[in-house]
Formats: structure tokens, sequence, C-alpha cells
């Protein structure tokens, strides 16, 4: 499945589904702006399974590489993520204090994360 661009009134986003991608690494999440800059959208929303796990290991640096790929290209990003896969660790806190600011946000639902993208 390919990533879908979706408008709602004047505002786009890509919608990246779990089998339209995987970002493993800073390259691949550099992929995923360009992606966005091919589609003329600065609103990414992610399923949680197109994030690698190492992802979801803080120690492995991937999540803050991403995110910064991400915001250094203002690419505003809502990720869909069941609460069982956010867990009460480091990673809670991690998107804990992600959920504060307007660039990346984890949501448990497709539609909350919608709502946030199309403020």
């Amino acid at each position: 499945m390919e990533p879908i661009l979706r408008t709602c009134g004047e505002i786009t986003y890509l919608e990246c589904p779990a089998e339209s991608l995987r970002i493993a690494s800073e390259r691949e999440a550099l992929d995923v702006v360009a992606l966005c800059g091919e589609h003329s959208t600065e609103r990414l929303l992610l399923d949680g399974d197109c994030l690698h796990p190492d992802f979801f290991e803080l120690k492995t640096g991937l999540a803050g590489a991403v995110l910064l790929k991400l915001s250094n290209y203002y690419i505003r990003t809502a990720v869909v993520l069941p609460p069982e896969r956010i867990g009460s660790g480091r990673f809670a806190e991690f998107v804990q204090e992600t959920n504060t600011g307007n660039q990346f946000r984890v949501f448990s639902s497709v539609a909350e994360a919608v709502s946030w993208l199309l403020r």
C-alpha cells in the first residue's frame, strides 16, 4: 500500500498506513521528508507500525534522530499507537513530553491524530 494524500478543506496531509513505509534510520526519515515535499504537504500521519522497534528504545537514538529530521523540515507529525505500545517506561515519558509540543505527537486514535493535524 502506498502513502495516501488526504485533503480536508485547504489542508492536506500524507497518511502512511503500516504497509506503506518503514522508518528504521535517519536516512529513511529524510526519505519521508522528501515524500512530503513531493506531495506539497508539511503534515504527516504515521501508523505506529511504520516505525522500527528501535524507535521505541530511546537508547538507540533513532527516535531523536527521526524527530530532529522531521522538525528541521517543519513536518508536523502525528503517530497513531495503541496505549499498550506506549507502555509506562522511558518511551511513555518521551511521549508525554513530545505531546506538549506542536511538531510531533502520539495519539491512540486516527480521529484524534487527524483533528490535531488539521489545526
